[in-house]
């Protein structure tokens, strides 16, 4: 299937990729008594309107530079309740303030939800004696079944290009919020593309043909666990 999907899964592909590094288990900070960092919040799919439970969440930090060397720590662990929530706390020593970052990594079934590639929360502006609330939205997968009429029209100088965008609910981060892929008169003409299900998804086709640029926008609703057949002209 040759088509670009013009993303940072790239970038995170290569993260994987680091050498020299070791993974250390620091699971007693999450017993602090003074001094705790704090994250609460919610995981939740359709929208922010269902909660997701049994959700493992694990808070991890690392000074691993781009394609370099260092440590990775495990700082706390939970998961999430009936109705979604959860909370970690963890103490952050000397040397996770002077570098690194932190992140919260979760898994879930891949198979019904749609996410980044390494499923992973980013975490700003952490201290310690600090609470962090954040409310996390992941959508459920549904398919679209995605057919490309006329490819061998387009040209040298042509463009055609989808875009599928999920809006995210007020007050919450998002797994991911849509992607764009760009095809060529080389890409295959049945292509199958996981989009967000349950939730309103904005398709925008993108097409230059003879230094013409037009855009037109749709809105489609695809139910959870579903595939819906869509056809593209690139002429039309």
């Amino acid at each position: 299937m040759k088509f670009r999907i013009l993303s940072l899964k790239i970038l995170s592909v290569l993260l994987l990729f680091t050498s020299c590094s070791k993974e250390e288990e620091d699971f007693i900070s999450q017993n602090c008594e003074t001094d705790c960092t704090e994250i609460i919040g919610k995981i939740m799919t359709d929208n922010g309107t269902v909660p997701i439970a049994d959700v493992e969440l694990t808070v991890k930090w690392d000074n691993i530079p781009y394609l370099g060397s260092g440590t990775i720590r495990n700082k706390a662990i939970t998961r999430t309740d009936s109705e979604g929530n959860f909370n970690l706390k963890f103490y952050i020593r000397d040397d996770e303030i002077e570098a690194g970052g932190f992140r919260i990594e979760y898994e879930l079934n891949e198979n019904e939800y749609l996410s980044s590639h390494l499923n992973r929360i980013t975490i700003f502006q952490i201290a310690r004696d600090t609470t962090i609330n954040i409310n996390y939205n992941i959508p459920k997968k549904a398919f679209l079944n995605l057919s490309l009429l006329n490819l061998d029209d387009i040209q040298s100088g042509d463009d055609l290009a989808t875009d599928f965008s999920y809006e995210r609910p007020d007050g919450f981060d998002q797994s991911v919020d849509g992607q764009v892929i760009s095809w060529s008169n080389e890409s295959e003409q049945n292509n199958l593309i996981e989009v967000a299900g349950n939730v309103p998804v904005e398709l925008r086709i993108r097409r230059r043909i003879n230094g013409v640029s037009t855009s037109e926008i749709e809105t489609l609703f695809l139910e959870a666990g579903t595939t819906s057949d869509y056809t593209i002209d690139f002429n039309n």
